[in-house]
């Protein structure tokens, strides 16, 4: 009776053993980092993307995101370092950056700036430190350029600087709607004027 009783808790004891050994084998999890991406925020990276991670960031060189609004606004942003944001992962530092903007029916905006913060879902995008804006003829320098394509809007400020073939203008601000093109341009403080040379 005893040796049955012995040979039932040895046995029992192996299949313990084994169960426990197979889970710590075959079903522990690693302790990874992983950012979490929503399915409908995939991006395309160019080939040679690198993604380089310490504890504190994650860093990513020559990024690219490709973007199409539901009437066919083209947007698309190249850096040539960029860092994720681990509090908010829609909001993407960039440095050395470049952008093509197309909005349906127009001619595309080439924009380069020393930074950006780029939001990768609304595609708002805050471009600073010698910022120039081109399209067609007209040339466009300053210091801050923020641009909505959600909202059609774009908002260029801080040392302003524009030029075309006949003229240059010195502002404050100009605000521009990227639908209908109409733009404002004014100076913060009132007592100051618009400069306008013609060359």
């Amino acid at each position: 009776m005893w040796k049955k009783l012995l040979a039932q808790t040895i046995l029992l004891l192996i299949i313990f053993f084994s169960i426990f050994f197979v889970y710590k084998i075959y079903f522990k999890k690693e302790n990874i980092i992983e950012t979490k991406v929503e399915e409908e925020k995939l991006i395309e990276f160019k080939k040679n993307t690198k993604i380089v991670s310490d504890v504190d960031s994650n860093l990513i060189e020559d990024l690219q995101y490709i973007s199409e609004d539901s009437l066919g606004n083209e947007y698309i942003i190249r850096s040539e370092y960029s860092e994720l944001n681990l509090d908010n992962v829609d909001i993407i530092s960039m440095k050395n950056v470049n952008a093509k903007i197309t909005m349906i029916n127009s001619d595309p905006m080439f924009v380069t700036s020393e930074f950006a913060e780029y939001n990768n879902k609304t595609y708002e995008t805050i471009f600073t430190d010698n910022v120039v804006i081109n399209y067609l003829d007209s040339k466009i320098m300053c210091e801050k350029f923020k641009i909505s394509i959600e909202n059609n809007f774009a908002y260029v400020s801080d040392g302003v600087i524009y030029e075309n073939l006949k003229t240059k203008l010195e502002a404050d601000t100009i605000e521009i709607d990227l639908i209908t093109k109409n733009s404002k341009i004014f100076m913060k403080n009132e007592n100051k004027k618009i400069k306008i040379f013609n060359k």
